[in-house]
Parts: structure tokens; sequence; C-alpha cells
């Protein structure tokens, strides 16, 4: 289920918990209150979807397992040539499988909802026809128009009412807007007068409060929120409080001695009972219900029950709490914060522990490089055997990294939106002291462990107790809510066509890529400075790699929603300016004035290969050093 689902599902629990809570609470007010109450929470049910997409986001993070393919992107590019061989995953460019892409399931749930809706739709369809087919067939009852006419002006409604009746219904009932109708069953022209007033006067307060519109549209959210159990519970207890309302009505009009008599009402709403327990099945969109008899009849006897309209003040509260629970709760969004879980083959790898030997040295300090750390393994050049890891000479953070959500560990614990294999930054590890970072403070790490020989384990299970017990190491993850992009299938369509058997060069380990062959070579990733361009070449990919090749450039992570999942010859060529901070500008490069500058990386998307950038915001996690301590010498050291 999507993150916007579960928002809405959330925001809808607390606006119906809401609702339900305080109508207990005014149990013993009026029942136009209560009603009142329940109706502002259908209406706040009804616009909160909308208004959750148009409000600007509030994002609430909830603890759930992070997804990450594990990836080790070359740098950035630079002059000259830049050639990635496939013999790895790390080196084929094949980016993690991004844990905020909508997986099948969520599919499947979105059209399991779709399902659920047309079936909690189709009765209010077919009441709808129902309804109509009814006051066609209906006869109009000339005699009692005047009686309802009369009544409806002490009531105070001023639209037209028709009077029908018909074979087809067992008891009175209200049905339409414009203009609005009253059906009553035919043997009701041989009602007793006093029988016939109530009935007529009930069902014009149902009239006068368009209850008619409002249990419509009340089932109409019912089928939006059709899973919801507090929905279809809210609903009946707003219909039982409709009846109440009128019921209440019948009681205050009271025009002689018996009607002032709550039992000869009570007796009335019986019968009815009785009639409609005599047919196997009620029109579709009717508001009475045999099972709210019994409530009924009870309040009609309570001489204590408060009755009469909510006021005018009750109104427009209720219009103002609606108004600023939709504003308090619409931009909330519910969003997943990546937490480490175990790998799925971690039953299979090497255990964590200890290292059979390791050394941590102070080694020489440095002036800070001019720009973001290069080489493998995420700028910090580790490097690993079986049963041996090597990390040169880097600062704490980089070892932090590295251990704990870079190369070293598992795709379950990298970053959320965090280019994998990247180097660290302040960004991604925050906190502790000032040394943590320093260029001038660095560390050179060698260790051996007999047996062990995966990368994820030397360079990150191991890694990480050996900082943790060296240094005293205490960290835990977060998230914040940044700017992102979002990369889209352009309004004029992908211009690629999805890769066939034959379009790439089979891989012969050993050899070099070749930049001038006439195909790419598959799996591999080129890229070419041209005069004052770039050019970028895959022998294969999903446009899930180029987006994260693109997080680089951009400066900022790519989220793709193109939905795309075929592989692509690709090729982009573009003029590196002020909006590719990642990739040094033309005049920094070795211009060939032979070469016609390309357009920007933005226009030359759309134009090469039919995608398209758009800003959005996201999650993007980050580490925090909780406690650290200077090195603690151990055994070498």
């Amino acid at each position: 289920m999507s993150a916007f689902a579960v928002s809405v599902l959330v925001k809808a629990t607390i606006v119906l918990a809401m609702a339900l809570g305080c109508a207990r609470a005014a149990r013993d007010s009026r029942a136009a209150v209560r009603h009142l109450v329940l109706a502002a929470a259908f209406a706040v049910l009804l616009v909160l979807p909308l208004a959750s997409l148009l409000a600007p986001s509030v994002r609430v993070a909830l603890p759930i397992a992070a997804s990450a393919g594990l990836i080790e992107p070359p740098p950035d590019a630079v002059p000259g040539v830049t050639a990635i061989g496939p013999s790895s995953a790390a080196d084929s460019g094949a980016p993690p499988a991004h844990p905020w892409q909508p997986p099948g399931g969520a599919v499947l749930a979105a059209a399991a909802w779709l399902l659920g809706v047309g079936i909690c739709l189709l009765p209010v369809a077919a009441g709808l026809w129902q309804m109509r087919k009814l006051r066609h067939s209906a006869l109009p009852w000339r005699e009692a128009q005047t009686l309802v006419a009369g009544l409806a002006r002490e009531a105070g409604i001023r639209r037209d009412v028709d009077v029908l009746v018909s074979d087809a219904v067992r008891g009175p009932m209200t049905c339409g807007v414009l203009p609005p109708a009253i059906v009553l069953p035919s043997d009701a022209q041989a009602w007793p007068e006093g029988d016939l007033e109530r009935a007529i006067v009930h069902e014009l307060e149902h009239v006068r409060r368009a209850d008619w519109l409002t249990q419509s549209l009340a089932r109409i959210v019912c089928g939006i929120y059709w899973m919801h159990p507090l929905v279809w519970i809210a609903r009946r207890q707003l219909a039982l409080e409709a009846e109440r309302v009128c019921d209440d009505a019948v009681l205050r009009r009271r025009s002689n001695a018996r009607d002032a008599d709550p039992a000869v009402y009570a007796d009335q709403l019986v019968g009815l009972a009785r009639r409609l327990s005599a047919t196997d099945h009620s029109p579709l969109l009717a508001m009475a219900a045999r099972h709210d008899l019994t409530a009924r009849v009870a309040a009609l006897l309570d001489a204590g029950q408060r009755r009469g309209p909510a006021g005018t003040r009750w109104v427009v509260l209720a219009i103002a709490t609606a108004a600023l629970l939709v504003a308090a709760i619409s931009p909330l969004r519910i969003i997943a914060a990546a937490t480490p879980q175990p790998p799925a083959n971690a039953s299979s790898a090497a255990p964590a522990g200890h290292f059979d030997a390791a050394t941590i040295k102070p080694c020489k300090a440095e002036d800070a490089p001019p720009g973001p750390a290069r080489g493998g393994m995420g700028g910090t050049n580790a490097s690993f055997s079986p049963g041996r890891m090597n990390v040169p000479c880097v600062t704490l953070e980089q070892l932090i990294y590295l251990a704990y959500a870079g190369s070293g560990a598992w795709p379950d614990h990298q970053l959320v939106n965090v280019v994998p294999g990247s180097a660290s930054d302040s960004t991604k590890v925050r906190g502790g002291p000032a040394w943590v970072h320093s260029q001038h403070d660095k560390f050179a790490v060698e260790a051996t462990a007999a047996g062990a020989s995966q990368r994820n384990v030397l360079l990150g299970e191991m890694l990480r107790t050996l900082l943790e017990e060296r240094f005293h190491l205490q960290v835990h993850r977060d998230t914040e809510d940044v700017a992102m992009y979002a990369l889209k299938v352009a309004p004029g369509g992908l211009k690629l066509k999805p890769m066939q058997t034959g379009d790439c060069e089979e891989y012969q380990p050993g050899e070099r890529v070749n930049q001038n062959a006439a195909k790419p070579t598959c799996g591999s990733l080129l890229m070419l400075g041209h005069g004052p361009n770039t050019v970028w070449t895959w022998g294969g990919a999903k446009l899930e790699s180029l987006a994260h090749r693109l997080s680089g450039p951009l400066g900022r992570y790519v989220i793709d929603q193109t939905g795309v999942t075929d592989e692509f010859i690709i090729r982009l060529e573009f003029h590196p300016d002020e909006n590719t901070p990642g990739i040094r500008p033309a005049e920094d490069r070795d211009a060939d004035t032979s070469a016609p500058q390309a357009a920007s990386i933005f226009t030359a998307l759309e134009q090469q290969i039919g995608v398209k950038v758009d800003k959005t915001r996201g999650p993007r996690g980050f580490l925090v050093i909780d406690h650290v301590e200077p090195l603690t010498p151990h055994g070498g050291q």
C-alpha cells in the first residue's frame, strides 16, 4: 500500500475516532447535535484525499525495513574517458531496488481497493436508478398535497414537495432533492388523520434538513473507505441520529392533546416496523431501518431527553472545527524511515564477529582535498580479499559510513534515498567531536579473519564491531525531508526501444572496454568528454540506473518514477552548466571547437531519451554519532 493511502487511512481513523467519541460524549444532548458532529466528520472524509494531495507536505516518519541494492558507482565524469566494465554487480551500474517505488503488492492493493469501491458504490447507483423508477411509477396524491404544503410552510420549507403514493413501498420515505418528494404506501389514504400528519411531519423534517442528500454522500464516503470499519459504524450512527431528529420534530409540534403523548407516536413506529417486516427488502437508499427501532422508541419515551435543532452556534462550531481539522491533518504524510534489517542471505554469510588480528593506527595528516573524496569503496579505496581487509588513510567519519551505510553495509543497511557507494560527507554522518570529521585526524586499518571473504562481512559487520570496541562508538539512523528530483516519462513519450539480443558486444574478461567499438560493451558505462560536452553511454541499463547516475551531477537524489523496467542502450550527450554541479563546467575542460555545444542536461534528457526531471521532496537517511571516544590501544593497535 502506498504511503499516500496509509496517510489518508491514518487521518481518517483520527477523524472518525474523534467524531464517534464526541457523539458518545454528547449522548445526553440533542440528536441534532450528534448528527451534526457525524455529518461534519463525513464532510472531512470526503475532501480529505484531495486536500492531502494539494496541501504542502509535512512528513511523519515511521520505521520500516528499507531495501536497497549494493552498487559501487564510478566517480563523476571528468575530462577524458571513464570506463566501467561489467565484471561485477557493483561495476554494472545496476541501482538498488528503490524502497519508495510502488512494488507489485501496492498495485494489487490498489486494484483490490478499486474493486471494493465498485462493489460498495454499486448499491448507491442501483438505489438512484430505483428511486428514479419509483418516482416515475408512483401516483400523485392530490388530496394530501394541500396538507403537505401547509405543514411545509410551518416547517419553514419554501420548496415544492411532491406527494406520491405507490404499492412498491411499505412505509413513508423521502427521496430526491430538486424537487424532493414524499412517497407513501397506497393504503396511507385510509390512515387516521393523526397518523398521516405525524408521518408527513417526520418526512418533511428530512426534506428541510436535506437528509436524503447527506445520507447518499455518506454512502459514497463509505464506498471510498470501505475497508475501514469505523466508517460503517459512523454511517449507521448518522442514519439513526437523523431519524431521531425527525422524531423529535414530530413531538415538538404537538398539534393536539393526543399528539402530546410520545407513546402514541411510539405505537405508530411499532406498526411501521411490522409493515417493513412484511416485505422482503426496502428501497436501497431508504433512510429508516428496522434495527434502529428500539433506540428510537426508547428515545421517544425518555422524558429527560433534550430535543430540538442544533442551533446556529453548534453549526458554526462544527464547520469551523471541520475546516481546522482538514487544514491541520491534510499536510501530514506518513513516510517510511529506513531501519536496518538482517540481509536475506545473512544465514549463509560468515557470522559477524572479531577479526583474528586488527590494527588501527593514526596516519599522516594531509590538507583537505579540493573536492569530494574519490576512489573506490565510496572514496575510501578500501580493499578486501579472502581473510583480509585494508582501509588506507581516511577519517573516522569515512570509516563509520563505510561500515554502517556505505559499500561495506548490507543492502538493507544502506541509507534511504542516498546513492549507494557514494563517498561520505557531513550530511551523511553527523554529530561527534570535530576530530571525527577532520582531514587532519585520519586512521589506517588492516585486519585479518580466516574464513571470511565477503565484503559485507569484512568491511561491514566486522569493521563495525572493531570501531565499537576501539572508539566505543554508538550511532543511530535518522531521516530528513529534503528537495529531490523525480525522473518521469516526458509528455512526448519514451524515445528509446528496449534492448534486443546483439545490440551490445559481450564482455571479454580481462580486456579493457573499447570506447571506439561500433557497439557498446554489454553492462558497461562509458563517460566521455566530447568537446565542451559530456557523453554517457550504457551498454544495456534500466532507467533506474540513469536516475541514480543523475543524482551526482544534479546535486540531488533522483527517484525513478517512470515505471519502465526494460533495459536500453542509452546514449546521453549534454553540456555541463550551473545545473550540473557534479560535473566540471566546459571552461575547465579540454575544449574541442569542432564539437557543437549540446543542450543542458534537462533538455537533453527530454529530447534524446524522452524523460523529464521534476522537483519533488522525499526522505533522506543519515547516521548520527551518539557517542565516540579517542582511539583505545588494543593489542597491536
